[in-house]
């Protein structure tokens, strides 16, 4: 058979299934679910019969097709951020308004990841952080912000970060995606990130987690999940309207723990062919001033008692006045997002896409308030320079009918990433600046075929290179004089090339049941170069990394009535090592990393198994149960190692035990999250979710970094036009330090002998609504100021903290 004729046999069984999973109705009815107030289209509106054996969903416009309901059905309209909507089916007739609820107060959902193009439908587990719940709780950053979803643990170096824990995987091994794009880049490191702060909160529209390896959608590093930050899209003039579709909103933001001073506007000019959004944040934060009250047990842990200070020329460890004042914490940022959407036609649109972020000097806290040998402090000056982060895309979404699909996706984008470090020993006038700059480009291809929202089809292609470029230099604070310095990745440039193709089905091939399926090929290709090896010997000048992977996955949602649902799934992730995995010299604490040219991909396998019961007949009281178990093969670890016969190394001036990256034959993760919704009466309600994390490296038989103790969050709120209240509790158990990490990545430096003590929060937050348009609210966090320190924190948490928020919606 030759090549022509099997592509058209292949071309055959893909439209004989894509039949097979659902045609097309002649007596199709299609109707749109709006926005009551803003008659825009509300996409992700899920609707059911009374036995929920026939569902739909409502497509980004707001379009859905119920011709599957019978005429003498109850169809019902939910949406996590509207009201229920409830209307015979026979008294429909083009068009269904939804009103917004007031504060959302669901904790969990297991719902379609991110859009309806990229849907796995009801077989993986998925949070979603709608804006509602955002403004209420007022997080300082998008780091803070994926605590809200009650699974999400994050960790702080310093106050200007976050890095994002799921399921006992961190850094690189959780992907960050921005509106389709990629923020992982090939300077991500396996440590702790703080990138994602570089997201502004205050104009994201929706935020969604999908745990676990479940989506073929994405390439490497999904190995814990995805984090897609969605944000605001340009709202245009209805065509009904003859008035343009103006409004805007900004908010003023005070916290007394460290002094926040938080302003933010945005506007939206929609027109019938033009729209756009504008949004400008800036945000100051002072010193952050912990809790006063210790624990008993260990009174001296977290308790920084000097600062260094350069006084007539020279270092000086300065006693503080205050020790509950964590002085070298501060920082500032700014960003700037610009979207303007064409509308070509009905069926074409085009929407730019640009986003800009920068920050002052961010100080690392863990850093500077590390002590010598010698009692006196380890740095004078430990700052990130000004991270700046810039995006840009252009997304093209076709509208079309044909065999093969019925929307596609262009997406090309670029991204530029600056990542500087400024580091000064404590009585030394040396002052070495590490300079990182990162060029990524790419395009992602997506597809849809929908038929009917009984069955769909999903398929695209993805390709993406990123430039590193690293740089170094010492200079003298006192001469002047410019000496070199070594580089923190290789100082004669590195690439990183990825490309990958997915397909995904997914049909409810029963009333009472759905199945997806899908499958990924990816491929990677690194290249990094060294041309000055005077500061580590190494036994070669480059390194070639070239490898591909294929993964998929299997689920299955049982869901035998509307109150009962069960759904299963296995996958695979992979993780291709990058330039910062192969390639990085850094030094932390008493070990000094180098570059190994012979690390290979992490392959995951992950099963999932997760149970939905509500109870009641007005849905009282929710429950659900998730298990997990991640089986992870070759994993990236660090390791002592030895160069050229030395276990030691001369670096920075000092003499440092040499550790490397390895792969490691086996780890395993699994663990366990419980979530409780109760509805005790239209205006009181208490939601809890818990979640816990076994790891080892099973190789070395010592526990896997990374792992969070058990934690959790218990709010009891009462929402009562105009006015919302919640009462809430977080917590944390022990992390012995028995289970820490022995290779430093979990910062046992930054924790008792003991490991990180048990703690919890008692916290107080209201908010009241002024009429259509003005909000005022306030808060009062970590009532009792108790001091407590998250697992792996090289910075205390906040103290007692007063929060006051003026909103304005016109």
């Amino acid at each position: 058979m030759n090549t022509s004729n099997q592509h058209n046999w292949i071309l055959k069984i893909i439209i004989f299934i894509s039949l097979l999973g659902g045609g097309s109705n002649i007596f199709s009815q299609t109707i749109k679910v709006l926005n009551k107030e803003t008659n825009q289209g509300v996409d992700q509106v899920f609707i059911y019969n009374k036995s929920q054996k026939i569902t739909a969903v409502s497509d980004s416009t707001g379009k859905v097709n119920i011709s599957e309901f019978s005429k003498k059905d109850t169809l019902y309209f939910t949406h996590q951020g509207y009201l229920t909507f409830v209307i015979q089916k026979i008294n429909i007739g083009n068009a269904i308004y939804l009103t917004e609820q007031a504060i959302t107060i669901q904790p969990f959902q297991v719902i379609a990841e991110q859009d309806k193009e990229k849907a796995l439908e009801y077989i993986s587990s998925i949070d979603k952080i709608d804006p509602k719940t955002v403004k209420f709780n007022n997080p300082q950053t998008s780091a803070e912000m994926l605590e809200l979803s009650g699974s999400v643990y994050i960790q702080k170096s310093q106050m200007g970060g976050g890095s994002p824990i799921i399921r006992g995987f961190e850094a690189n091994r959780v992907l960050l995606v921005v509106d389709g794009v990629r923020m992982n880049n090939a300077i991500y490191r396996s440590g702790h990130l703080q990138n994602a702060i570089t997201i502004d909160n205050s104009i994201i529209e929706n935020t969604e987690i999908i745990y676990g390896s479940n989506s073929v959608i994405y390439g490497s590093d999904a190995i814990g999940g995805v984090v897609h930050y969605q944000t605001k899209t340009p709202q245009f003039r209805a065509k009904t309207d003859t008035v343009n579709n103006h409004s805007a909103s900004s908010y003023a933001r005070y916290s007394s723990a460290n002094t926040e001073r938080t302003f933010h506007f945005d506007f939206n000019l929609g027109f019938k062919k033009i729209a756009s959004v504008t949004s400008v944040t800036f945000s100051n934060f002072g010193d952050l001033t912990m809790g006063k009250f210790t624990d008993s047990d260990y009174p001296e842990f977290g308790i920084i008692k000097y600062y260094a200070d350069r006084i007539g020329g020279r270092d000086t460890m300065m006693r503080k006045s205050d020790f509950s004042n964590q002085i070298g914490t501060g920082y500032g940022q700014t960003d700037v997002l610009q979207k303007i959407a064409f509308k070509v036609s009905d069926k074409f649109k085009l929407t730019l896409n640009a986003q800009y972020s920068t920050s002052s000097d961010v100080p690392r806290y863990d850093q500077l308030t590390d002590f010598s040998d010698n009692g006196e402090l380890e740095w004078s000056e430990w700052y990130y320079g000004p991270q700046n982060r810039i995006l840009t895309s252009l997304n093209a979404e076709i509208l079309t009918e044909n065999n093969f699909f019925n929307k596609v996706n262009i997406l090309p984008h670029f991204q530029k990433i600056d990542e500087d470090r400024i580091t000064r020993r404590f009585k030394n006038d040396i002052r070495t600046i590490r300079e990182e700059d990162v060029i990524v480009g790419g395009i992602n291809i997506d597809f849809i075929k929908d038929n009917n929202s009984k069955s769909q089809w999903y398929y695209g292609v993805e390709a993406i290179h990123n430039i590193v470029e690293s740089s170094a230099y010492a200079e003298d604070i006192v001469t002047g004089i410019i000496s070199n310095a070594s580089t923190r990745y290789p100082d004669n440039g590195s690439a990183l090339t990825s490309g990958g193709a997915y397909l995904s089905f997914k049909n409810n091939f029963t009333e009472k049941a759905t199945y997806s399926l899908g499958a990924r090929y990816s491929f990677n290709a690194l290249n990094t170069n060294f041309k000055d090896t005077s500061f580590v010997n190494l036994p070669f000048t480059q390194i070639n990394n070239t490898n591909g992977a294929a993964t998929g996955n299997i689920g299955i949602a049982y869901h035998p009535d509307e109150k009962f649902k069960i759904q299963s799934s296995l996958s695979s992730g992979y993780r291709s090592p990058n330039v910062d995995d192969v390639g990085k010299v850094f030094a932390k604490d008493d070990y000094v990393m180098i570059p190994n040219d012979n690390v290979k991909p992490e392959i995951s396998y992950n099963g999932e198994l997760g149970l939905t019961k509500i109870f009641g007949d007005d849905e009282n009281l929710t429950i659900n149960v998730v298990g997990y178990y991640t089986i992870l093969k070759n994993a990236i670890v660090r390791d002592f190692y030895s160069l050229n016969g030395d276990d030691s190394l001369d670096y920075d001036g000092e003499i440092l035990k040499i550790q490397t990256n390895i792969n490691a034959n086996e780890a395993v993760v699994y663990g366990t999250s419980f979530n409780f919704l109760a509805k005790l009466n239209k205006e009181f309600s208490v939601k809890s979710s818990f979640s816990y994390t076994v790891g080892e490296n099973t190789t070395l038989g010592v526990p896997l970094a990374h792992i969070p103790p058990f934690y959790g969050r218990t709010d009891f709120i009462v929402h009562s036009d105009p006015l919302t209240v919640a009462v809430y509790a977080k917590y944390q158990g022990w992390k012995w330090i028995a289970d820490y990490s022995p290779f430093g990545e979990d910062n046992e430096d930054q924790a008792t002998l003991n490991g990180t003590p048990a703690w919890q929060t008692f916290n107080i937050r209201v908010s009241i609504e002024i009429g259509k348009s003005y909000t005022l609210q306030a808060a009062l966090e970590n009532m009792l100021d108790i001091h407590y320190r998250p697992f792996a924190s090289g910075v205390s948490a906040p103290g007692r903290n007063f929060m006051f928020t003026f909103r304005a919606d016109i």
